[in-house]
Formats: C-alpha cells, sequence, structure tokens
C-alpha cells in the first residue's frame, strides 16, 4: 500500500477517464491539470473525441501506448470498477474515484466489493464520492472541484471524507490568507485507502508539518495510533474534525451506557490516546489549520496569553472566551505593568487583557512601546493582538508591520486576530505582511481563541512524558460473562472493583437473615437474569429497618418481577450505604476501538444531567484520576462548602479495576453499569452497589 500511495500522490502520469470538453466534473479535472502546472503525461479516455481540451483522447485505457500511474475515473460506478480492474490488470497502482454509489445508504456494497479486492491487490484509491486530490508542489490536481489559482505550497496536508468540509477549509485559507498547502485530499467514503493510511504516509513526508482531518469514522486505529507517536516524536501536529453525532449503535441502549455515549465520545477517546487535538466545531478546526501551519513547531510555548485590544468592549470578550476555553490570562510582573503604563494614556488599561483605547490608534508611537513592554515581561505566553485585516488604511498595516517584526525579532508566538469575522475582504498587503513575518491570522474573538487552546494542548502532549497505550478491539474468552450479580460481585472485586457486601436469597426466612448478618435498615432488590433497571418496575425497597419489613419487602420486589415478565430468582439483600456523593461508572464494548470506562455523577443525575466523560480501557491511575476532577460535578467530591472531601483515590483505584476487567474480558459482555458507587469520605472507600450487565450481541 505504501508504495502506490506514493504513486497516488506524485504520478508521473494521469489517466482521465470519461474525458469531455463539455460542462463537468471530467472537463474540469483536466482543466485543474493545465493550470496547476503539472507537467507529467496526461491521457484523455473518451470514445466520442480524438482531442479534448488539447490533450489527445484515447478510446480506452487499453489503447494508451503503456500503463499509466494513475487513472481518474469520471464515469458511473459500474464502469469506475470495470475502468480500474482493466488498469489494474494493465498494471496501473493507484485511482481517483469522484463517482458515488459504494455502499452509501446500503446500496452499492458489491461495488465497494470491488474497490476493496483491487486493494487488496496493491491498487491504492481515493474514494469513491469525493472531489480527488491535488499534490500542490507536482501539480497533480486530480481534482474535479473548482481551484482558485495559483496554488500555494506549504506544510499543511488535509484530508477530509466530507468533499464540501474540506474544500471550504483549505480553499479560503490558500486564497484569502496565504496558508500554504502540500496535499488537498478529498477521500470521501475511503473504501479502500483510508483516512490512516494517508496520515501515516504524511507523517513520514518531510514537506508534510501539520495535517489535518475531516473524518466520519475510522477503519485502522493502531495504524492511526502509531502514525501519531511518529508525528508526537517528529513535533508534527495532527487535528481531526469529526461532523456528527450518533449513537454507539442501538444493540446498546439497554444500558445507561448505551443511551449516554455516542462513536464520537469513543473517537474522542482513541485520539486523546494517539496524542491527537481534535476541535468541537468545524470554525475552530479552520482557525486551528491556520495556527498550526504558522506556528508549526513552537513546543516551548506557555500555556497562558497576553491580549493586547484597542477596545475594551472586545478585550473583555476575549477574556471571556479565553476563560471559556481553559486558557489562562498572563500574569504580568510589576516592571511590566509599570512599562506598560508609561505607554498608555492614564485611562487604559494596564492589566491584561490590554486596552490601548481609542488611542492606540491615533498614536503610531504608542503600540510599539507597548509592544516592546510585553516581550520583555517573564515567561512565554503568546500575544493575541487585535487587527481590522479588511481596512484598507495605512495604520493597519502599521500595525501588521509592528506585530510582524515583533515576532520575527523576539521568536515568540505573536497571534493577530479580527474580532469580526465577517468583517469584509482581507487587505492582501496586510496579510502578506503577517504571514511572512509567522503571524497567523485569525477570525472571530472567540474562535481565535479556541484555537489557541488547541496549540498549547499540543504543546502540553509534545513535552510531557506520558507512557501511552495503543487503543483496539482486544478479544477475550468467547463466553459471556455470568449474568447474576453474586458471580458477577466476584469478577470484578477480583479486578479491583469494590462491590458492597450483598447476600443472595431466595426466600423470606432467609431474607430476614440476611438482613441481621449485613445489618439494618437493609436494601431489598429482585434478582433475575436481563433485569436491568429494577427501580422502574417496583423490584426495589430501600431502608427496611425490621424483620417484618425485610420479609414485606422481599415478598414485594418479587412479586413485582414476576409481574413484569421475570422468572422470579429470588432477591439481594444489601446494607443501606451512605456517603458524600454518588457516582457512575460503565464500559461500553466497541467493535473497533475496544471497550471504554465512563464516569460521571450517580443515581438519578446521570440521566439528566449527563455530566460524564468517556476514556478507552486500560487506565492508568493519572488518566482515572483526570477522570475524576474533569466532569462539571468535581467539586462535590473535593469538600464543597464546608462539607468533607469524599475518598477520590478510592475511586481512581475503582475507575482502573474497572478498565482491567473491561480489557480482560473484552468480548465477553457489550455494556456494564455500575449505578450508583457510593463515595465515602476521605479514606473510607468507594463501593459499587448495583450492577447491570448487557450481553446482548454487538
Amino acid at each position: 500500500m505504501a508504495g502506490a500511495l506514493s504513486v497516488l500522490l506524485n504520478p508521473k502520469s494521469i489517466a482521465v477517464v470519461g474525458a469531455s470538453p463539455s460542462r463537468g466534473r471530467a472537463r474540469l479535472v483536466l482543466h485543474n491539470l493545465r493550470n496547476a502546472g503539472y507537467s507529467g503525461d496526461v491521457y484523455a479516455i473518451n470514445p466520442r473525441y480524438e482531442d479534448v481540451l488539447g490533450y489527445k483522447c484515447y478510446p480506452s485505457i487499453a489503447s494508451l501506448p503503456g500503463p499509466v500511474d494513475c487513472v481518474v475515473a469520471l464515469v458511473g460506478a459500474d464502469a469506475a470498477c470495470d475502468v480500474l480492474e482493466q488498469a489494474h490488470a494493465l498494471g496501473t497502482r493507484s485511482a481517483v474515484v469522484p463517482s458515488a454509489g459504494f455502499g452509501e445508504g446500503g446500496h452499492g456494497e458489491e461495488r465497494g466489493g470491488r474497490l476493496r479486492r483491487l486493494a487488496a491487490g496493491g491498487m491504492s484509491i481515493c474514494g469513491p464520492n469525493c472531489f480527488g486530490m491535488i499534490s500542490v508542489r507536482s501539480g497533480a490536481a486530480m481534482y474535479s472541484g473548482p481551484i482558485s489559482f495559483p496554488l500555494q505550497p506549504g506544510p499543511v496536508a488535509i484530508v477530509s471524507q466530507s468533499g464540501g468540509l474540506g474544500h471550504n477549509a483549505f480553499s479560503p485559507l490558500m486564497n484569502h490568507r496565504r496558508l500554504g498547502f502540500s496535499y488537498v485530499i478529498s477521500c470521501g467514503n475511503a473504501t479502500a485507502t483510508g483516512v490512516e493510511d494517508y496520515v501515516d504516509h504524511f507523517v513520514d513526508d518531510p514537506d508534510v508539518q501539520v495535517i489535518a482531518c475531516v473524518i466520519e469514522s475510522l477503519s485502522k486505529p493502531e495504524l492511526l495510533f502509531e502514525a501519531a507517536q511518529r508525528a508526537r516524536r517528529a513535533r508534527k501536529s495532527i487535528l481531526f474534525y469529526q461532523p456528527g453525532r450518533s449513537a454507539a449503535g442501538q444493540a446498546t441502549v439497554r444500558s445507561h451506557t448505551g443511551a449516554l455515549v455516542g462513536n464520537s465520545d469513543i473517537l474522542a477517546a482513541h485520539l486523546r490516546r494517539c496524542g491527537i487535538v481534535q476541535t468541537e466545531s468545524y470554525d475552530t478546526f479552520i482557525e486551528t489549520i491556520e495556527l498550526f501551519g504558522l506556528v508549526p513547531r513552537d513546543d516551548k510555548l506557555g500555556g497562558d496569553v497576553i491580549v493586547v485590544s484597542g477596545s475594551g468592549g472586545g478585550a473583555a470578550v476575549a477574556a471571556d472566551a479565553l476563560d471559556g476555553a481553559g486558557v489562562p490570562l498572563a500574569q504580568l510582573s510589576a516592571e511590566t505593568v509599570e512599562r506598560v503604563g508609561a505607554a498608555l494614556p492614564e485611562f487604559g488599561s494596564v492589566n491584561n487583557p490590554l486596552d490601548g483605547t481609542g488611542s492606540i490608534y491615533d498614536d503610531p508611537k504608542m503600540l510599539p512601546k507597548l509592544m516592546d513592554a510585553i516581550l520583555a515581561n517573564p515567561g512565554n505566553p503568546a500575544i493575541m493582538c487585535a487587527v481590522n485585516a479588511s481596512a484598507r488604511t495605512e495604520q493597519m498595516r502599521l500595525f501588521a508591520d509592528i506585530f510582524a517584526d515583533a515576532a520575527r525579532t523576539s521568536g515568540r508566538t505573536v497571534v493577530a486576530y479580527q474580532p469580526n469575522p465577517l468583517g469584509g475582504e482581507l487587505e492582501s498587503g496586510i496579510v502578506n505582511t503577517l504571514v511572512e513575518g509567522g503571524v497567523p491570522l485569525m477570525l472571530g474573538i472567540s474562535e481565535a481563541m479556541r484555537a489557541l487552546r488547541c496549540l498549547v494542548g499540543r504543546r502540553e502532549f509534545w513535552t510531557t512524558d506520558v507512557p501511552l497505550t495503543p487503543a483496539g478491539a482486544r478479544r477475550g474468552a468467547a463466553s459471556t460473562l455470568p449474568a447474576d450479580f453474586m458471580d458477577l460481585r466476584k469478577v470484578l472485586s477480583a479486578a479491583g472493583v469494590p462491590v458492597v457486601e450483598t447476600r443472595y436469597v431466595t426466600s423470606e426466612r432467609e431474607a430476614i437473615a440476611a438482613g441481621r448478618a449485613v445489618g439494618l435498615p437493609v436494601a431489598v432488590k429482585a434478582e433475575a437474569p436481563g433485569l436491568l433497571h429494577k427501580s422502574d418496575i417496583g423490584a426495589v425497597r430501600l431502608g427496611c429497618m425490621s424483620d417484618e419489613a425485610v420479609a414485606e419487602a422481599y415478598r414485594t420486589v418479587t412479586g413485582n418481577a414476576v409481574k413484569a415478565g421475570f422468572a422470579n430468582q429470588g432477591a439481594l439483600i444489601q446494607p443501606m450505604m451512605s456517603g458524600i456523593a454518588e457516582v457512575y461508572a460503565g464500559v461500553i464494548c466497541d467493535p473497533l476501538l475496544g471497550p471504554a470506562v465512563v464516569f460521571g455523577l450517580g443515581g438519578i443525575f446521570i440521566e439528566v444531567l449527563k455530566d460524564t466523560i468517556t476514556e478507552l480501557a486500560p487506565l492508568s491511575h493519572a488518566d482515572a484520576t483526570r477522570m475524576i476532577s474533569s466532569i462539571r460535578g468535581a467539586a462535590l467530591l473535593q469538600g464543597l462548602r464546608g462539607r468533607p472531601a469524599a475518598d477520590t483515590e478510592a475511586l481512581a483505584r475503582l475507575l482502573v479495576g474497572l478498565g482491567k476487567f473491561a480489557v480482560e474480558n473484552t468480548g465477553r459482555f457489550t455494556a456494564l453499569d455500575l449505578n450508583p458507587i457510593v463515595v465515602k469520605a476521605e479514606g473510607q472507600g468507594a463501593f459499587a452497589v448495583d450492577i447491570a450487565l448487557d450481553v446482548k450481541a454487538s
């Protein structure tokens, strides 16, 4: 595959099948090849013409003088398969297939299978259902969408399963902000050559420093993990955006975990495990491409920022956006505050963010003094500077000169941002000055600050020595896990997941004895195969204080279970548990990425608040601790308003044990819930109370 992919990305000869002089995608590909300056051999294929746009036309692939490196099949799906099979038989090892009809919406699976067989035979295929690809430096613009010329070579490679989202990222960045690209790949369904294949190749390409991907799903998670580790060592950036949010397989919706966790949550956990930066929004994705492209290797960047604005309101918006993104404002030293105060009018703000007021536009000497003061501040914060790049004024050109000069002379990360993303057409002189100085131009205050968080996140990953373990669908024993509570309790306890003391009983007499043994008051819960959410059918009684109450509860819960259609198997007797908080943990097994652990506030709040975090198993103690502190309700565990702190160390050990259980039993279950988990005060432990196992086939 690697050799064939190299040929696909930089072919020395191209055949365009379906070439036509009329308007259409085939004509557009030939037009793009010519205007991109492609110097290799181009053959038009169509039996109806002798010449198309000056290219000699041949009736078929077989009639060419010899095999070509790449075939662009601009014909229908069935014909495209025929063309590729014929070309492969003649020695061609790469192809671009823009046409659809290869499995989308459940149609054309047989055609998709034909492409996969060609891939297994050594053919690298871009598509199907795509625009195609552009190799900027070679001019191999096998791309069936409109391109604005000239192309701008640079360090960014973009790979997008969505043709529109990929095009709408690279085109304005290249044309309006002068960001250079090495490759633009619209891979569509990625039936034969996946996103991971391109990432793996680009990590080893010396011309590529930033790999930006729009994905719908993964197919080779292990390959992506390995490529990401090489990218980390080489200090290359990988950036992902996944449009849409989907449920994680309807086979698991009986479980809380299956209802709460989507494919996107598990994918995000895998990307974190790989060390790949992921953005929540498409707009942030675009701005982060710009930022990474012009700040490709700043691993010395501090985690804070200084904001320079000519508007008090704009400075406040920037501060709000930074706070929302989790990026702190840098502290200014006393000396810096003094120098800033000397540079600004007395009504200006000497605090970060810095408000130069309208005076910054009136006094041309003010901004240079302000920048000198900021650059002398200790540490290495990023410097975010507001600029109106749509204004065709000498004043804004001067601002751009000052920012670019500051970046060049100091070696610091200086970022310009235009507060209004819809401010109009960007002034080319301002853009050119900023780009040549290595200053990214961001559009929109909020998106600029969110993109900066991605820059900080990339630096944290590069500079933190964290051992990483790959994900993947690991398979355990073929048999399913025991579904009854008592056997599950043994398996979980052995893995390091403490479960509250429990007695299984099959009569009122046994229930009374068990209640006395564990200590009243107790909880009485019906136990039956397939009974997951017991409280929904009245199969739980809490706080039973006497023998009579225990006996009555036993009759009630087992009777309600039978009424609901569950065979009466008995009941569980547990001591009533209380603690600082109730939390939730669960496992969902993704068929591709393996088991993931989900954690959040428990009890009834799990469904209402949906305050959860997902990480792939296995978990380190650091992973578990980070999960606990990441939920919005973490303060409830930390001793809120004089309440004692919860035993988060015991909770972290429980989560690590749950991850161990998940890995050891992958393939034996679909989803698991522990809800609630009672977390006691520091030093007193954390205990699972209820266990719900889903063994439905995925």
